[in-house]
């Protein structure tokens, strides 16, 4: 298959959702003739090594009425797909790219399937269901999208897929001697990491230390809060790292603690390393990849929980699963399986789509 991705917003560079696309697309094209169209040049383009990305010139942004972003963005996808080899199919990352997809193959009298693969829960996207439903179909990255998916697109193809880790020659990661804790991504308000640093206030006495490896907007309040509520001892702040494992050289367990998680790939690469993992068991990722072989939940309105676990893990009162065991349960997430469901998924919407057109 000749596929087209289209990428709607800009990339920053360090997200999870360049980590999935990399990920499917050196895999899928072992098989696969495979080209990325991305909105705008990203921001630290590392991520686009060895892939093939074009990024449109033309400056669209959210600000200007939908309309004209979606003749602007159209206008410049068919003027990039004209140029291009015939595809076989479309995924977009977003509801404006499934739109614009669309809008793109009928300006150039193309029939080509257009499907999206959104990267967050779909009540995200509630002011562009009508655009989504333009799509063929979409790729569910969790079973709790797949329902949503579902019940707001009943007649459309809905497939699920995940979101895929690379396992090979990823080596454990130590197993601390003393409490060693890690927290892995954006500082943003919706990661919660401000409730990290509650829940392990009340804990200052005993002996641990906190990782926090990421950069983002809340950074400079979390380093003042975290002096605030004592906890400037038990700090070690790695900042943005390219290679963010790199800098786990010993832990005890990764913390999570979002308001909402579509997948929760962070759990999974954690996971695939041997580290166990404590999660908010929020929408929707980590009620489906944290069970009590591999970490444990609590919920996100009841943060005293979290103090309990982290409580009970220094003294010793819980038994942390070995670290081939962490791995194994995530062992399905590995990045051959996911790009043969994703291949699997195109496959059946564009057949589906032939089928019906007759």
């Amino acid at each position: 298959m000749n596929i087209l991705f289209v990428v709607d917003i800009l990339l920053s560079g360090r997200g999870g959702m360049e980590t999935a696309l990399s990920l499917i697309y050196h895999e899928l094209k072992q098989k696969h003739d495979i080209t990325v169209i991305l909105r705008g040049q990203s921001e630290d383009d590392t991520w686009e090594e060895g892939i093939n990305t074009i990024a449109l010139s033309a400056k669209i942004n959210d600000f200007i009425p939908q309309h004209i972003l979606f003749n602007m963005y159209s206008a410049a996808l068919a003027n990039v797909m004209k140029d291009l080899p015939g595809a076989d199919i479309i995924v977009s990352t977003g509801a404006i790219g499934v739109k614009a997809s669309t809008m793109a193959i009928e300006r150039l009298n193309m029939h080509v399937p257009v499907v999206s693969w959104l990267h967050f829960n779909l009540d995200f996207y509630y002011q562009f269901f009508e655009d989504l439903r333009a799509a063929d179909g979409h790729l569910a990255i969790s079973e709790g999208n797949l329902r949503d998916l579902q019940c707001v697109f009943p007649e459309k193809q809905n497939r699920l897929v995940y979101n895929p880790v690379k396992f090979d020659n990823i080596p454990y990661v130590n197993r601390a001697v003393h409490p060693v804790f890690v927290v892995v991504g954006r500082l943003a308000k919706v990661k919660n990491v401000d409730q990290i640093l509650r829940a392990f206030s009340p804990l200052q006495e005993k002996d641990f230390e906190l990782h926090i490896i990421g950069d983002g907007d809340q950074y400079e309040l979390l380093v003042e809060l975290s002096r605030q509520l004592g906890l400037q001892d038990h700090m070690v702040w790695h900042g943005w790292q390219q290679r963010p494992w790199d800098a786990v050289h010993n832990a005890t367990s990764l913390v999570l603690a979002s308001d909402t998680e579509p997948f929760g790939l962070v759990l999974i690469e954690a996971l695939s390393r041997g580290i166990p993992v404590i999660s908010s068991n929020c929408k929707y990722g980590p009620g489906e990849i944290v069970n009590a072989s591999n970490g444990w939940l609590y919920e996100p309105e009841n943060p005293g929980q979290l103090t309990s676990i982290l409580d009970r893990m220094m003294q010793g009162d819980l038994s942390l699963p070995a670290p081939e065991v962490c791995r194994e349960s995530v062992r399905r997430y590995a990045v051959q399986s996911i790009a043969e469901r994703f291949e699997q998924a195109l496959q059946d919407i564009s057949k589906h789509r032939a089928i019906h057109q007759k």
